[in-house]
């Protein structure tokens, strides 16, 4: 199971298109990421993985919790802060 320890709030609603900017800060941070299927919920939420390291890196648009964030098992701080 995931050891999330890191936790960002990205944009206090939804929005398409900074879950898609957040997605590409960390393809361009982590090259030698593996990015896993985009997950659609039934509600509209977006979900993608990425592993870099064996380490887990969730993006969430979530329509329920009204807000882009990410969860992650490494520090994103250079990213996010």
């Amino acid at each position: 199971m995931y050891n999330f320890r890191y936790d960002y709030t990205i944009y206090p609603d939804n929005s398409t298109e900074k879950f898609k900017e957040t997605c590409k800060k960390i393809e361009r941070k982590y090259t030698n990421a593996i990015r896993k299927d985009l997950l659609v919920d039934v509600d509209g939420t977006l979900i993608q993985q990425y592993i870099v390291d064996n380490k887990s890196i969730i993006v969430y648009d979530d329509y329920y919790i009204g807000s882009v964030f990410v969860k992650s098992e490494i520090t994103l701080d250079e990213l996010f802060n």
